[in-house]
């Protein structure tokens, strides 16, 4: 994120008809790192993947444990996933159950080890995914798009808008009453409710966030 869209984020955070909500792939360890505002964290925040909420920056203890119960049939694949990355050559990180929710390494060949991941594994439990070397194994319910709907259920928004530019990204974009893409992704996004933009030519983030601030 530019110095220029950071200004524009706190100016967004500021106002009180908006609430800025991360919703990161993100370990909770991972997402504490980041410090958004000298230390407030934002109201309300989903770390790994949506299966975990904050509300300012306190776990919600219903939600984490609703979101272990949703895919309590998926251990299994996990376990059987561990096995097959205990034994791929090309893996060479530690293999890691990230906040009880799915299951993500490393690997020198990622297509390869998603390859054979996909022909081992119950694909109407987990979805293999891989960005870079890092290769996840996650719950087909434990989506972003599905933290959404449990958000509006929760806190009853007038309107969610969803920015995203991964893979990771394409349930919430749809999910959302406007969802925000780089022009890359949006040929994967099936909703009508899309804008895309040009991150060829300009920063994506300074993008979304003056779409936003003029709103």
């Amino acid at each position: 994120m530019t110095p220029y869209a950071f200004e524009i984020l706190r100016k967004i955070n500021e106002r009180k008809d908006i609430v800025f909500s991360p919703l990161t792939t993100r370990s909770l360890e991972q997402y504490c790192r980041v410090d958004f505002f000298d230390g407030k964290s934002p109201e309300l925040a989903l770390a790994a993947n949506g299966g975990i909420l904050l509300e300012n920056g306190v776990i919600n203890k219903n939600w984490f444990e609703e979101s272990k119960n949703m895919i309590s049939d998926c251990y299994g694949e996990f376990e059987q996933g561990i096995r097959y990355f205990e034994t791929d050559e090309y893996v060479y990180f530690d293999i890691r159950i990230v906040d009880e929710l799915f299951v993500f390494t490393k690997s020198s060949a990622p297509l390869t080890t998603k390859a054979i991941l996909n022909e081992v594994l119950d694909k109407t439990k987990v979805e293999v995914f891989n960005i870079g070397d890092k290769v996840y194994i996650f719950p087909k319910k434990l989506t972003k798009g599905l933290a959404i709907k449990r958000l509006r259920k929760l806190f009853k928004y007038d309107s969610i808008i969803c920015a995203g530019d991964s893979e990771f990204d394409i349930s919430m974009i749809e999910e959302a009453d406007c969802g925000i893409c780089p022009q890359f992704l949006s040929g994967q996004i099936t909703s009508g409710n899309c804008i895309a933009f040009d991150t060829e030519t300009r920063n994506f983030a300074e993008q979304i966030l003056e779409y936003i601030q003029n709103l």
